[in-house]
């Protein structure tokens, strides 16, 4: 799987998403490639405190992401690759759009997130005319208080008036994910089987499962 996390909006969880996701795939015996873009370069940092095993990190210049991709892919080394997108638009959003097998989209229940991810949604929508090829997203709620509020409400219905497709599995405020950058310990090692940990198993079930249905409409429109 080719999954890109992108959001053109600071402090959603994109980061985190990312390396959660790359990491379950890891312990699970996986070779990922995690490809860090953002220009903090946290995933980087992270990944050094605490190496998993079949978990490559590399923190790469957007303006070399093209190349870099490619030989990556061609290389038959790693079984996934996640992209971790700038928190800003700009080509490699699109460059990395167009590979992906999967879009995920973090946000907070916020009206200023909804609104960015939206930005987002648009650009997945002109990428995939382009191609001609229709690219699976999700939006991901993320820091959801334990207890639905009033925002989370209006989070919920104005997704469903827009028509957006969203994740089931939402991630909830946790500790567990701000100590991961200060351990490197990812919640599948620090809560297995429980709260933070069963978050990330249950996600990557719902992405499995949305890659695996895309594949199986574009096979099926190729035979016919």
């Amino acid at each position: 799987m080719i999954i890109t996390f992108a959001s053109s909006k600071g402090g959603v969880g994109k980061s985190t998403t990312c390396a959660c996701i790359a990491a379950a795939l890891a312990l699970e015996g996986q070779r990922v490639l995690l490809i860090d873009l953002d220009q903090n370069r946290t995933l980087d940092r992270w990944a050094r405190k605490a190496p998993i095993d079949g978990l490559t990190v590399s923190a790469i210049d957007p303006q070399k992401f093209g190349a870099f991709f490619r030989d990556a892919e061609a290389s038959g080394d790693y079984d996934h690759i996640c992209i971790d997108l700038p928190g800003s638009r700009e080509v490699t959003l699109f460059k990395a759009l167009a590979r992906s097998d999967l879009v995920v989209i973090p946000a907070q229940a916020s009206e200023p997130d909804l609104r960015e991810a939206l930005v987002v949604v648009g650009d997945i929508r002109d990428v995939g005319e382009t191609t001609n090829r229709a690219i699976p997203y999700r939006l991901l709620l993320t820091k959801v208080y334990p207890l639905r509020t009033r925002v989370t409400d209006f989070a919920y219905a104005e997704l469903a008036r827009l028509g957006l497709p969203l994740f089931r599995t939402a991630l909830v405020e946790r500790s567990a994910y701000r100590e991961m950058f200060l351990n490197g310990q990812p919640p599948t090692i620090s809560e297995a089987g429980k709260g933070a940990g069963m978050e990330v198993v249950n996600l990557l079930a719902e992405m499995r499962a949305i890659v695996a249905d895309a594949e199986t409409t574009n096979t099926i429109r190729k035979a016919g």
